[in-house]
């Protein structure tokens, strides 16, 4: 008997669900909303198929559309959220494919996924959350300090969510 190394769909499902609430968010504007559209399936595609490569391509894609909305003045609010369920739909989607690879598409892992899942939710949440409050009581204007800031903090975030 050979496994076959690819997820179960339910499995890929559940990782494209914060996905839609980013493209949904990303709707601001028609630019962003079809760059996250497309990172999305290109995400949906990738993790179907157990491919890394593809899952980062289309986070990368739907960030594309977060930095879209950022530029022409989505709320910061709004652009909070789409990027916690950015970052949550690309972990997710790794953790997936890692345990596709690790254990095949029979492997019962709905639970490990859904753990992962509202893990990483809460965690991009606080994380978000704190930088808003940053950013709120800062005097409300994107500084140079402030997005290097951000910048840094979204770095360290998705190191510590690396698979």
């Amino acid at each position: 008997m050979s496994v076959v190394r690819r997820p179960a769909r339910e499995s890929v499902w559940i990782a494209l669900a914060p996905g839609v609430v980013a493209v949904l968010g990303l709707a601001v504007n028609l630019g962003s909303f079809v760059a996250a559209a497309a990172g999305l399936a290109v995400v949906g595609f990738g993790t179907d198929r157990a491919s890394r490569t593809l899952v980062t391509v289309g986070s990368g894609l739907i960030f594309a559309g977060v930095l879209a909305a950022g530029a022409r003045g989505a709320p910061p609010a709004v652009l909070l959220l789409v990027t916690a369920a950015t970052v949550v739909t690309w972990t997710t989607a790794e953790h997936v494919v890692g345990l596709a690879e690790h254990l095949g598409r029979d492997a019962p892992v709905q639970r490990s996924v859904l753990v992962h899942l509202g893990g990483a939710t809460l965690t991009t949440l606080v994380a978000g959350g704190i930088a808003l409050g940053v950013f709120l009581l800062s005097t409300g204007t994107l500084t140079a300090g402030t997005l290097v800031f951000l910048l840094v903090g979204s770095a360290l975030l998705l190191y510590a969510l690396e698979p």
